[in-house]
C-alpha cells in the first residue's frame, strides 16, 4: 500500500511518466536528428517546462553543449508562452535566431524550432496547423509500366545511335559496350543513389531512384536525336547550339530530383545548391569554349546527313553557301594573327607553323 503511493506521488512530480490519457497534453517537445526526423519525443503536461543536461530538468538532453538548466518554457498571465534562457554561454537559437543567457523571448508560433548547444527541438502546441499527409514512396503498377517503357525507348535510341556509329559488317562483339555497359551504367548511377538513401532514409530506394532516372535519361538522349534533325529541317542553326546547353539543364533536374527523393525535407535548399553548380558550371563550360574556339559555342555539326524527307526550310543556292564560307576568311586570319601574337610572347618563331 505504502508503495503503491510512492510510485502515485513519483509519477505526479515527473511529467514524462505520466499518462497522457490521465493529464491532458499542453505541447510537445521533439528531439531531432541530423536529417530531421524525430528521435524521442517529451509530453509536456505542466507550465514551466525545464530543459537541460541536470537530472532535475524535466527534459534531459545528453548534449556537452547544453547547460546544467539550459532553458525554461514557461507560460504568462496571458497564457502565452515564453522561452527564458538559463545559465548558459551558447544561449538558445529560437528560428535561427541567437538569444543570450538571461534572454526572454514569446514563442507565438504554434510550431517553434528550438536548438540547444547541437541538439535541435521542435515545441509542438495544439494549435499547430499539420502539413498534409505524404504518400509512401510506392510505386503503382501504372507508373512501373511507364518507367519501364521508358527504359526501352532509351534502349532503342541508344542502339540506333551506336548502330550509325558502326561500319558495315561490324563484328557482333561490337555491340556488347551498348547492351552491357548503358544498362550496367544506369544501375550504378540508381545504386549510389540509392546507398545515399540507406544513408539519410534509412532505406534502399533503388527502384524508386531508377524510376526517376529513366524518363529524364530518355529525355537528354532524345534531345540529342531530335533537336539536330529539327535544326536542319527548319534551317535555324541556333537550334544546334541549343543541344548542349539543354542536355546540362535536363542533367540538373535529374540531380534535382533524386536530392528532392533523398532529402525531401531540404527541398529548396536543394534546388538552390543545384541552380548554384548549373551556373557555375555553365561558366567553366562557356570559358573553357571561348578559349578553344573564340566563340560561347560550338558550330553547328552532325555525324550524320539529316534526313530529305524532313527538310522543311526552303533550300539555298550554292552561292549564298560560298558567299557564307567567304565570310570565315576575317574570322581565320583574326585566329592566325592571335596565335602568331602568342607564338612571339613566348620566344617561338611565328612563321614556325
Amino acid at each position: 500500500m505504502e508503495d503503491a503511493a510512492q510510485r502515485s506521488g513519483a509519477a505526479q512530480r515527473n511529467p514524462l511518466t505520466h499518462s497522457p490519457a490521465m493529464t491532458e497534453r499542453l505541447a510537445l517537445i521533439e528531439v531531432l536528428d541530423r536529417d530531421g526526423h524525430v528521435l524521442r519525443s517529451a509530453d509536456v503536461l505542466q507550465w514551466p517546462f525545464s530543459i537541460g543536461r541536470a537530472l532535475n530538468q524535466q527534459l534531459v538532453l545528453d548534449d556537452p553543449y547544453v547547460a546544467a538548466q539550459h532553458a525554461r518554457v514557461t507560460q504568462d498571465d496571458n497564457g502565452g508562452l515564453r522561452l527564458m534562457v538559463g545559465d548558459t554561454d551558447n544561449g538558445v537559437r529560437l528560428q535561427g535566431r541567437l538569444h543570450p543567457r538571461g534572454s526572454s523571448v514569446a514563442l507565438v508560433s504554434p510550431s517553434t524550432a528550438l536548438q540547444l548547444g547541437l541538439t535541435r527541438l521542435v515545441l509542438r502546441q495544439p494549435g499547430e496547423a499539420l502539413a498534409p499527409e505524404r504518400p509512401l514512396p510506392v510505386q503503382s503498377l501504372s507508373s512501373s509500366r511507364n518507367a519501364w517503357l521508358a527504359a526501352l525507348a532509351l534502349l532503342a535510341l541508344v542502339l540506333a545511335d551506336h548502330a550509325l556509329q558502326l561500319d558495315p559488317g561490324a563484328d557482333a562483339t561490337a555491340w556488347l559496350p551498348v547492351l552491357v555497359g548503358t544498362p550496367g551504367a544506369i544501375v550504378a548511377w540508381c545504386a549510389i543513389w540509392a546507398l545515399m538513401s540507406k544513408l539519410f532514409q534509412h532505406r534502399f530506394d533503388f527502384l524508386a531512384h531508377l524510376w526517376v532516372a529513366l524518363p529524364w535519361l530518355l529525355a537528354i538522349e532524345a534531345v540529342e536525336w531530335v533537336v539536330p534533325q529539327l535544326a536542319a529541317a527548319l534551317g535555324w542553326p541556333l537550334l544546334w547550339r541549343l543541344v548542349v546547353p539543354l542536355q546540362v539543364l535536363l542533367v540538373a533536374i535529374l540531380v534535382r530530383q533524386h536530392l528532392a527523393l533523398l532529402l525531401p525535407q531540404h527541398a529548396r535548399r536543394m534546388t538552390l545548391a543545384v541552380v548554384m553548380a548549373l551556373l557555375s558550371g555553365s561558366a567553366v563550360i562557356l570559358t573553357f569554349t571561348h578559349n578553344a574556339t573564340d566563340r560561347f559555342s560550338r558550330p553547328p555539326y552532325m555525324s550524320t546527313l539529316p534526313l530529305p524527307a524532313w527538310q522543311l526550310a526552303t533550300p539555298q543556292p550554292a552561292q549564298a553557301l560560298v558567299q557564307q564560307l567567304e565570310g570565315l576568311t576575317q574570322g581565320l586570319q583574326r585566329r592566325v594573327a592571335k596565335a602568331r601574337a602568342e607564338a612571339a610572347e613566348a620566344g617561338e618563331d611565328p612563321a614556325a607553323d
